[in-house]
């Protein structure tokens, strides 16, 4: 009787394989997006949404985008909790901001980009927080939940699972760097909700809302889409 195989083990990221990349579909790459690539990068992202600010291009380009995630991938103790501590007290946080967002791109055999992904710190999230009075909670929510504002495929790439293998290598990073929450929005015209569900997001319908407070700070907090959009969101399994 032929033995059985056993499955092999997920590739575990590191920072010098974000670098390089990670196969995806149809021999494609998922990798960390380069400093000369930010304008692609920029234009990959407008397929998605118009709400990406300057300061991410302009971060990619200056090689300060995302840079804490891969100290994290790394493996140095507390390589995002002490600058995000040092860069509150400095009055700097945006800067940290920027360093936790993470900016992906998927390259096809040819080397050109066709897919793009950028997830950052949910201001909204912060912002409630702080207002609730939970500073220190504020912060521990930079490095425990994050936001994906945008995910495009270019259109003559798309049916090879880009989208999916995108998503997938986001989740891998932040569920590796202990982060709990992913989220994040589409406007309902775009019929994103059953993409979203295979890969595993919970996906509210419009005005719905859901808790992302009682674990962070004991108190309930209510995050929802904005109008005309739909909120989809996914916790880490413990």
């Amino acid at each position: 009787m032929a033995k059985k195989k056993r499955p092999q083990p997920g590739v575990r990221l590191t920072r010098q394989r974000l670098v390089d990349g990670v196969a995806g579909p149809d021999g494609t790459r998922i990798r960390f997006a380069r400093q000369e690539e930010s304008r692609r990068f920029a234009e990959l992202l407008k397929l998605a949404t118009d709400e990406i600010e300057q300061a991410h291009i302009d971060g990619v380009a200056a090689g300060k985008c995302g840079t804490w995630l891969l100290e994290g991938l790394s493996g140095h103790d507390r390589a995002m909790t002490e600058p995000l501590v040092r860069a509150a007290c400095g009055g700097y946080l945006q800067e940290g901001a920027l360093a936790l967002s993470l900016p992906l791109v998927a390259e096809d055999r040819d080397g050109e980009l066709v897919g793009a992904l950028l997830a950052l710190p949910p201001g909204q999230v912060v912002q409630t927080v702080q207002q609730a009075g939970y500073e220190q909670h504020a912060l521990l929510a930079m490095l425990k939940y994050a936001k994906i504002k945008g995910l495009a495929v270019a259109e003559a790439a798309r049916g090879r699972g880009l989208g999916a293998a995108l998503l997938k290598r986001c989740a891998q990073l932040y569920w590796q760097l202990d982060f709990m929450l992913l989220f994040g929005e589409f406007e309902i015209e775009r019929a994103l909700g059953s993409f979203y569900a295979r890969q595993g997001f919970t996906v509210l319908e419009p005005g719905e809302t859901t808790d992302v407070g009682v674990l962070l700070t004991g108190r309930p907090i209510g995050l929802g889409a904005g109008p005309g959009e739909q909120l989809f969101f996914r916790w880490k399994r413990r």
